[in-house]
């Protein structure tokens, strides 16, 4: 199966809407990267077992991804001091975000102690099973 030019177009827009500068995913095999200011697009092939379960390493550090979709809260309540902060030291287990999903609230832990890089996502943003959250190096 081949991969569609909407589908590299809808996720190229998604980063966009992020203010991503690079963008990594896996479709059909292949390992698409996006990346503002260089070059556009790559694709290579990745075998199908190298879908990781954890986050994959990266020179940049860990990106944690969604478990599930749903609106993601980056504060406890309303109003409040957010879990994390790009900057602060989390530890393995720590919360990172809480994601809603149906009246649910499942709390995001942290897959591995480290400094907080970056939050790819605004808190309240809609997000899909496997869009990065934060990363962690």
């Amino acid at each position: 199966m081949s991969i569609s030019i909407e589908s590299i177009i809808a996720r190229m827009e998604w980063a966009a809407r992020r203010h991503l500068d690079e963008f990594a995913c896996l479709e059909d095999g292949h390992r698409i990267t996006i990346r503002r200011g260089q070059s556009a697009l790559t694709a290579s092939p990745a075998p199908i077992a190298s879908l990781p379960c954890e986050p994959a390493a990266d020179t940049q550090g860990y990106d944690v991804p969604a478990p599930l979709a749903g609106l993601c809260h980056l504060r406890p309540e309303a109003g409040g001091d957010a879990f994390v902060q790009p900057g602060a030291q989390v530890t393995e287990g720590q919360t990172i975000c809480i994601i809603e999903a149906m009246k649910m609230m499942t709390p995001i832990p942290a897959p591995r102690s480290g400094t907080l890089d970056a939050i790819l996502v605004q808190d309240g943003a809609t997000v899909a099973a496997g869009d990065s959250l934060v990363r962690i190096s």
